[in-house]
């Protein structure tokens, strides 16, 4: 009697404080089982979405043992996530200070749009070159339409996010896979620098990307290589003008 006793003692004290480890090396989270490798993909995920999105901000020192409490898991898939986000560039963990999310600096991201524009134009003078190369002209043409949509309800971190799927399949086109991580490595740092500013100045928002992406769209349409390019450079150079004066 004293055995089962216990054992259900034990079931309702998981189901009380939620987060315990079995022997099979699982957490009980609210009566939901979780082996580490799915608890580590939640924290990162989590966390990650929180750095991208500016819920936590550039420059900001998080606690483990927050991010602990916070998620209802214990700290080691936060340190693991932690790590992992780590090798991506996005955090740095500081001894006996907690972590720290890495600022991005104006500098930074004029580099990287310097990348992005020698990519572009070189997509662009591949896909001239070689008739078996073709944009997917329906499905740039669909996110442009939704980064119409996300400019009209006011959503910005919608439409920075879709200014980027833009180039993103822009780059697929020539199948290149070097190209594409390279891109998807500058990704999120930019969304993260947008975003940033955008929450911090809100009143500089710029929908320029928009108009970019438009006139492109329609001289890839046209086959207007020669203009594709013009726009590219022009694009670039006024992102990099207004970066310089935004400081």
């Amino acid at each position: 009697m004293s055995s089962l006793f216990c054992k259900k003692w034990c079931i309702i004290a998981f189901s009380i404080f939620g987060v315990t480890r079995t022997r099979q090396g699982k957490e009980n989270r609210g009566g939901r089982f979780m082996d580490s490798g799915s608890l580590l993909e939640e924290a990162y995920r989590s966390i990650r979405k929180q750095i991208l999105t500016c819920e936590i901000m550039l420059g900001d020192i998080i606690s483990i043992y927050n991010l602990s409490e916070k998620l209802q898991m214990s700290r080691t898939p936060i340190s693991n996530a932690i790590s992992r986000l780590e090798r991506e560039g996005l955090v740095q963990t500081l001894r006996n200070r907690g972590v720290l999310v890495k600022e991005i600096s104006t500098r930074e991201v004029i580099e990287m749009f310097e990348i992005y524009q020698a990519h572009q134009l070189y997509v662009l003078e591949v896909v001239k070159e070689n008739s078996m190369y073709k944009f997917d002209l329906d499905k740039l043409s669909t996110i442009v339409q939704q980064q119409k949509e996300a400019k009209a309800r006011g959503d910005y971190l919608a439409y920075a996010d879709l200014s980027l799927q833009f180039f993103r399949n822009f780059v697929i086109t020539i199948h290149n896979q070097v190209l594409l991580q390279i891109t998807d490595t500058h990704h999120d740092k930019i969304y993260m620098y947008s975003v940033a500013r955008y929450k911090l100045f809100p009143q500089q928002r710029v929908f320029s990307g928009l108009t970019f992406n438009t006139a492109m769209h329609q001289a890839l349409t046209d086959r207007d290589f020669d203009h594709a390019r013009q726009l590219t450079k022009d694009h670039y150079r006024e992102l990099r003008e207004r970066l310089i004066m935004r400081g």
